[in-house]
């Protein structure tokens, strides 16, 4: 689902150094005798049905005193929307955080108060908090929900061909290569159009268990990790591997044609993100879902789970008792229960175990189970200058998939590239 998610990465990349334009969206508070409203600012505009029958009304039940007016805006007006309306003083009591590095630039610039005290905070993990920390390491943004990614399957062709889930490397290629001796199905439901699902569907997927998720990812950061280190080149090569398994005339195949192949049950295997639940069970077929395999038996398993949504405080809400009332509220296992439960695919990013009625969303938040949870790997300080490492990952590994290009190679090209503008935090 590109459309949804990434142009979270996009918009991040592009919209820190926008011009901010007029705007005069909502945003005004204010009290009416004894009840206090508030206003929610976000981009879920899909979502404004299920916050407004949903959500805040139990939020309402807990805490009649307090009132929530949701106020979304499309994604791709968001971020320069909430700048406006913030820099005029007109900005939402609480504001929708981007994670990383767009919102790393709000916090910078006063946007949010610290959230260090709130209640419930201490119920996330350093990894949960740290898309929305600043440079002092506080939070300012209230995680509320996650994306994972992983291995659609159908469950079906499996039991017809006699295939187990694969837990290796090992496995998983001679899975892919039974399926491909049978003849009858593509093993992999997987195209090249897109770089964008290259980069965070495969190798944000697969890669962190050969870079040992947030080791490799921070070292990068840090400047301890190159990008020509051998277990970077080692993730690179495993992504090119699947170049054998994949459609004919994959480099023309579009995420979309992907998940038809697979949803007409023409593919065994789809690389994909947690938010295409509802449409992989669309056609009725039966689908479950598996980890990135480890690199060899007995390795620590690594997760890719990427910050989607955070919602913090803005620095000039003139309620912030109301608005931080709704937070505290916001972090508990109350609300998120009732959100990811609703919104099948966003999971909660709380250490409390959450509950899914959506079985395939269920056994994907299994998955979290024994695993080390990482973000996608270019979105935390390596896309904020240019090229941005997030865009130029895409470009690479379309080379790799329809130039040829070597992993070696591949991996030479981004630190070189990343070199160019970025110096390394520490």
């Amino acid at each position: 689902m590109r459309s949804k998610l990434a142009p979270i990465a996009a918009i991040a990349v592009a919209t820190i150094g926008l011009t901010l334009a007029g705007c005069s969206a909502g945003g005004t508070t204010g009290s009416s005798g004894s009840v206090t409203t508030i206003t929610f600012g976000n981009w879920r505009v899909e979502d404004q049905a299920l916050w407004e029958e949903n959500v805040i009304p139990a939020f309402e039940k807990a805490h009649p005193e307090i009132k929530v007016t949701y106020q979304p805006t499309g994604t791709n007006d968001y971020n320069a929307a909430i700048q406006s309306q913030v820099d005029s003083g007109t900005g939402p009591d609480v504001i929708m955080c981007r994670p990383f590095d767009v919102n790393r630039a709000w916090i910078d610039k006063g946007y949010f108060d610290d959230l260090k005290s709130l209640p419930g905070i201490d119920g996330f993990t350093p990894t949960a908090l740290g898309a929305w920390t600043g440079a002092n390491n506080d939070p300012y943004c209230v995680p509320i929900a996650s994306v994972l990614a992983g291995f659609y399957y159908n469950k079906t062709i499996f039991t017809e061909l006699g295939l187990k889930i694969p837990t290796t490397m090992a496995e998983f290629t001679a899975v892919l290569q039974a399926i491909k001796d049978n003849g009858k199905y593509t093993p992999l439901a997987l195209g090249s159009a897109d770089g964008w699902q290259l980069s965070y569907n495969v190798l944000d997927s697969i890669g962190p268990n050969y870079w040992k998720g947030e080791d490799g990812r921070l070292g990068l950061i840090d400047g301890t990790k190159k990008l020509t280190d051998p277990d970077f080149v080692a993730a690179f090569q495993a992504v090119s591997d699947l170049k054998s398994y994949m459609p004919d005339g994959y480099q023309s195949l579009k995420y979309e044609d992907q998940m038809q192949l697979f949803t007409l049950g023409k593919a065994a295997i789809m690389a994909d993100g947690s938010w295409d639940v509802t449409a992989a069970t669309a056609t009725g077929l039966d689908i479950g879902v598996f980890a990135p395999p480890v690199v060899k038996a007995g390795d620590q398993r690594y997760l890719q789970e990427m910050p989607d949504q955070g919602v913090g405080l803005n620095a000039g809400s003139k309620n912030k008792d109301a608005a931080n009332t709704f937070l505290s509220w916001l972090a508990s296992s109350d609300f998120q229960s009732i959100y990811v439960d609703k919104v099948p695919g966003f999971f909660s990013m709380g250490s409390a175990p959450v509950t899914y009625t959506n079985a395939l969303a269920q056994e994907f938040a299994d998955l979290k189970t024994d695993a080390l949870l990482t973000p996608r790997l270019q979105l935390d300080r390596l896309s904020a200058g240019t090229p941005p490492l997030d865009d130029d990952t895409w470009a690479v590994l379309q080379t790799v998939f329809n130039d040829g290009v070597s992993a070696a190679d591949a991996t030479a090209k981004l630190q070189a590239d990343l070199d160019s503008w970025y110096k390394p935090a520490n």
